[in-house]
């Protein structure tokens, strides 16, 4: 199969991580997308992750925002529409929701924030599948707008699968210039 995996925030390559991992695993050839906000692509730089990048973050304004989605999107139809996927992935991305309903792809869209607005509407609308975790009430899901029948409901929090393959890295500390011995033994305390 071939399958879009678009990552318009930081926490988005974080938690698609391994879904790419194992969709790669398993033969797929994935292609990914990402929006130039906070450390989204230098996050998919670290993993290693090739990608093309569309757009920016438009700010609060409700217009900007409007106007992002149109050209962001527009800029994404005409890089998809030759590529001819099977299955396009996201964790709410607005845009691919408006890509894949155009281009007619499958969309399977993850959230783990019930309360948001508009954009979760759009993007659960749109998506074949809602993959949210088990966590969350169904009545919930449903007042956000989310169909019962696309749900995919898992156990546990996103964390528990994005993190169980985690091994820390002793390096990163002195990288970022933290001292183990004086800020890990403080932070230990107020957990």
């Amino acid at each position: 199969m071939r399958i879009w995996v678009d990552c318009t925030a930081a926490a988005h390559p974080v938690v698609l991580r391994p879904v790419i991992g194992t969709l790669r695993e398993r033969g797929h050839e994935v292609a990914i997308t990402a929006r130039g906000y906070g450390q989204t692509e230098g996050i998919l730089d670290r993993f290693g992750f090739e990608y093309e990048s569309f757009g920016a973050h438009a700010g609060a304004s409700t217009a900007a925002k409007a106007r992002a989605l149109g050209s962001r999107s527009t800029e994404l139809a005409r890089w998809a529409r030759p590529q001819r996927f099977d299955l396009a992935i996201a964790h709410g991305s607005v845009d691919v929701a408006a890509v894949g309903t155009l281009l007619r792809i499958p969309q399977a869209q993850m959230q783990d924030y019930e309360y948001a607005g508009l954009q979760r509407k759009l993007a659960w609308r749109a998506a074949s599948r809602v993959i949210v975790p088990d966590a969350i009430p169904i009545e919930r899901l449903q007042a956000a707008g989310a169909s019962v029948a696309k749900l995919v409901r898992y156990p546990g929090l996103k964390e528990d699968y994005y993190l169980s393959d985690f091994e820390p890295d002793p390096p990163v500390l002195a990288e970022i210039g933290l001292d183990r011995l004086g800020v890990l033994p403080a932070l230990k305390g107020r957990a």
